[in-house]
């Protein structure tokens, strides 16, 4: 959306502004949480998106907060407008969206915080004539004081909620994943979901064991422990910035899940072989590949120019070198003179996995879109698997827990390729499928993600 439509509701009443329109005063973070959300749910907007334009209007104090109150918010979200149904005595009129918004804010603030209640409620009420919905000040106290009182007695209304509400999933979601999973699977996954991700990084094992990584971390009095099934991960105590990483900058360590970090160890690389990331960006994947085998030939594909160039700073950062191709895989050739060795096939996904980082998914993804999301996967597979020698090994990867993009596409592509097979994975991480393994989120753990080895028939020459 251009930044001219993103008027607020109520027009021009309310308190004065400066010249130039900016209000004299920064905006409360329940207000700009509010705005944000509606972005968000109503306008189509991915919160990477709306929340630069947040903070650059808050108190500085305030900016990380707004970024916290909105995952959380969006993380919760089914479960939360269940609740303000329950306590509004008649459904909100369109014009009281941002009221709505508002409400999820409150009602997270005093569940999800540790703010003494009538703070909470008083700083909606506040927050509500900042948003020029001065009609709404008596209805948001009422709300939310309602709410308090039933936290209080312990009488929040879950009990009889549907199951995609106490899975904090959308209705079409939720059943993707029920008849994949079971209901009651399902909706465990959806709690799983709904959490705080851990940080995690992975040491560049080429420069530093893990252990003595954790020794450099525990000088500078910063907790963390390994990874249980990545060989170079660990997981942070509690996240903090990068710039406190000892030899951040020297490539030393990167920020990478524990899910993601599986790829490389999955990929049985050996110097000297052409490799190609297709789909590669942020970079986090062929960085971790060129770290446990630098004299690889690398080739590594995304269809994202911005993105491409993130790839690039990933490893100049870390002194490592890939030839970078900006082309979309799914629909053009790549020229290469010989057939590579080993193909990472990370491809495009519905992102199931991991919306606990990004929690707007829920929000923008629609049924019709994952399968165009199966489509395009099989695809980008039909293109790459010519560019595969006889004897060589495809690695699939998606951050998915949606059977059909990962073993349903699998069980297909075997089916209509003979030259292709899927060896047994000899992993202990992950829960085997008819094809491959998937991983499905932990709590203080690795994200959801599917891994399926291919290789095809044939000498190797």
């Amino acid at each position: 959306m251009a930044e001219s439509e993103q008027s607020r509701p109520g027009g021009g009443r309310g308190r004065p502004k400066r010249r130039g329109g900016q209000d004299p005063r920064p905006r409360s973070p329940e207000a700009l949480v509010a705005e944000g959300l509606l972005q968000v749910v109503e306008r189509g907007r991915s919160l990477d998106g709306v929340l630069p334009d947040l903070t650059a209007r808050a108190q500085s104090g305030h900016r990380s907060v707004i970024q916290a109150m909105s995952f959380e918010v969006l993380r919760h979200y089914e479960r939360l407008v269940y609740w303000r149904e329950a306590l509004l005595d008649r459904p909100l009129s369109s014009k009281g969206a941002e009221v709505g918004m508002l409400l999820l804010v409150g009602l997270e603030r005093l569940t999800g915080s540790r703010r003494e209640p009538s703070r909470v409620v008083n700083a909606c009420v506040h927050a509500a004539r900042e948003i020029n919905q001065n009609w709404a000040t008596g209805l948001v106290n009422a709300v939310l004081r309602r709410a308090v009182r039933q936290i209080e007695a312990d009488e929040m209304p879950f009990d009889q909620a549907p199951a995609h509400v106490q899975a904090r999933l959308p209705e079409w979601l939720f059943g993707m994943l029920a008849a994949d999973w079971g209901e009651a699977f399902a909706i465990e996954i959806g709690g799983r979901l709904a959490t705080h991700p851990p940080m995690t990084l992975r040491v560049n094992a080429s420069a530093e064991s893990v252990e003595g990584y954790l020794g450099r971390l525990a000088e500078l009095s910063i907790e963390a422990h390994p990874t249980r099934h990545a060989r170079h991960g660990i997981v942070l105590s509690r996240p903090l910035d990068i710039e406190r990483l000892p030899g951040f900058h020297q490539g030393l360590v990167s920020v990478q899940d524990e899910a993601a970090q599986l790829a490389a160890e999955l990929m049985d690389l050996s110097p000297g072989q052409r490799v190609l990331d297709a789909c590669c960006a942020p970079g986090g994947k062929t960085l971790a590949m060129l770290d446990a085998v630098p004299t690889l030939e690398m080739m590594a594909v995304d269809v994202d120019v911005t993105r491409l160039a993130r790839v690039q700073d990933n490893l100049e950062r870390a002194g490592r070198y890939a030839e970078l191709v900006c082309a979309d895989i799914a629909t053009q050739t790549i020229d290469h003179p010989a057939a590579f060795d080993r193909i990472l096939a990370d491809v495009p996904c519905s992102a199931t996995g991991v919306i606990r980082r990004h929690p707007d998914i829920k929000r923008l993804r629609r049924p019709e879109d994952v399968k165009a999301l199966v489509g395009r996967q099989r695809e980008i597979l039909e293109r790459l698997w010519p560019l595969l020698r006889p004897g060589g090994r495809m690695v699939y990867a998606t951050c998915s827990i949606l059977r059909r993009e990962n073993a349903g596409q699998m069980e297909a592509f075997l089916r209509d390729h003979p030259d292709a097979l899927a060896p047994a994975m000899e992993v202990e991480w992950g829960e085997a499928q008819s094809v491959g393994r998937q991983l499905f989120p932990e709590i203080d753990g690795h994200d959801g993600f599917y891994y399926a080895v291919l290789e095809k028939r044939g000498s190797s020459g």
